[in-house]
């Protein structure tokens, strides 16, 4: 593989950016800092043939996608089993106005990340995860184990639940 490949999301049919496509950026430097500029996305999925697209607070983790809600949630109960989602994320440049209506436009930058949801059970992994989101980057340590200073359940408040998505080489930006 070259260099930019590596460095770069695998491009495929599902995911490459179809109309003004030259516009796509593959690269992971650039979907990061747009995945981190951010703390709200979308999550789509279906049930029993329903799409479903729920806004939630997310953040990211290496290659994986975090989004937290509460454990009463139609979203997460029904991603337990690894279902497909895709994940979005815009930021709105600026407006494009015209004299005529049909000239106007938006200038935006979007992720659109596919994958496989799972819901984080292992309470070591949810602490670190729900930790890492509450912390900016400069302040976190990998390594080091948060201590909630309760040692018995270490369960968020309402027993509320962590999602994840797995990244996929099915991304779309």
């Amino acid at each position: 593989m070259t260099d930019v490949e590596t460095h770069s999301y695998p491009l495929s049919q599902r995911n490459r950016v179809k109309r003004l496509h030259e516009r796509g950026s593959y690269d992971r430097t650039t979907v990061h800092g747009l995945l981190d500029a951010s703390m709200l996305c979308h999550v789509s999925y279906v049930i029993d043939g329903q799409p479903y697209c729920t806004p939630t607070f997310f953040w990211r983790e290496g290659e994986k996608l975090y989004w937290h809600g509460s454990s009463a949630s139609r979203m997460l109960r029904n991603q337990s089993s690894g279902q497909q989602v895709c994940l979005t994320v815009a930021h709105l440049d600026s407006l494009v106005l015209a004299r005529c209506g049909f000239n106007h436009s938006a200038d935006y930058r979007a992720v659109m990340a596919f994958g496989t949801a799972y819901l984080v059970t292992d309470q070591d992994e949810k602490e670190r995860a729900l930790v890492a989101m509450v912390l900016p980057r400069s302040h976190r340590e990998p390594q080091a184990k948060h201590d909630t200073g309760n040692q018995g359940d270490r369960r968020d408040r309402d027993g509320d639940r962590t999602g994840v998505c797995q990244d996929s080489d099915e991304r779309c930006r």
